[in-house]
């Protein structure tokens, strides 16, 4: 080698992630009390947790082939926003083209709309688009440049898309969903988009730049792992059930919390203001969204 003298260091772990990871909100809770929309996932090989603050990396990429984890990692994601924040500062609209998941959330006091089809998003996306305006011109209105900086709170909106590659065809719909995520930020809105097989026609490059934050499980082949930006997710052994990687400044693995159906509906049933979870061929639950909206809507 020539030039200076250079120092190398080997880091030897003494033991590797751990296998399972049940979640338990109790113990994420003191890591995440400051944040205002936490988003704790698991924990590296260092025992340190993956965590951030949804409300400055607003958007989220969750991709991985079939029993990756992905089902798990949402549930996490989203019992732990309804336990933490109130229906005043978070508002859900939800979308579960795959049928699978968010039924789940059925009835939970945060949620203004669950959508299982195509036809059924229209209406909440549409009154949501006109409820960014209507931020948009509150900040002009004040002369700010983000909803943290006005004399009054507004909710903070969240809108997860579960299998997008599903309406790849509705380009209405797709067209905003990138709206949401390019233009939600100071507007406090913010965008989850998941899907098994990442879709490079779908994840173009305007709507990827705008993904800050990218989760996989395991891909099939580097191509995959390529077009869901999180390189080395080919890697991840097969039989490690969430075991996954994330990218926010650097690409890191780390073991996910698993939370099952039973125990999530036992955590969720406190916010319920349905008694009963909706049939399997319920296709869509639309309640009040966005309160001044409706007027508008009205009028």
């Amino acid at each position: 080698m020539n030039g200076s003298l250079k120092n190398f260091s080997i880091t030897v772990h003494h033991k590797d992630l751990p296998t399972m990871l049940k979640y338990d909100y109790e113990t994420i809770h003191p890591h995440i009390e400051k944040m205002e929309l936490p988003v704790c996932i698991g924990q590296d090989i260092y025992g340190n947790f993956i965590s951030w603050d949804f409300a400055d990396l607003e958007t989220l990429l969750i991709s991985g082939e079939i029993g990756a984890g992905k089902s798990s990692l949402m549930r996490v994601i989203l019992t732990t926003w309804v336990k933490y924040a109130s229906p005043e500062a978070l508002r859900l609209v939800l979308v579960d083209l795959k049928r699978a998941d968010l039924g789940l959330f059925h009835g939970i006091e945060h949620v203004d709309a669950l959508c299982f089809e195509a036809k059924d998003m229209r209406k909440p996306f549409a009154l949501l688009r006109a409820e960014m305006y209507r931020r948009g011109d509150l900040l002009l209105e004040h002369g700010v440049t983000h909803i943290s900086r006005l004399p009054f709170k507004l909710p903070r909106i969240v809108v997860v898309v579960d299998e997008m590659s599903i309406i790849k065809r509705e380009t209405d719909l797709v067209e905003m969903i990138q709206q949401f995520a390019s233009q939600g930020r100071a507007l406090g809105v913010h965008t989850i988009i998941a899907m098994q097989r990442p879709d490079a026609d779908l994840l173009n490059s305007a709507l990827k730049a705008n993904l800050r934050v990218r989760i996989s499980g395991r891909q099939a082949d580097t191509t995959n792992a390529k077009v869901a930006g999180v390189l080395g997710a080919e890697e991840i052994d097969a039989a490690a059930r969430g075991r996954m990687k994330i990218k926010i400044d650097e690409v890191k693995e780390f073991q996910a919390y698993f939370l099952d159906e039973g125990a999530c509906k036992e955590i969720l049933s406190p916010y319920k203001t349905l008694v009963k979870d909706p049939e399997p061929e319920l296709e869509v639950v639309s309640q009040s969204i966005f309160g001044l909206l409706e007027k508008e809507e009205q009028r």
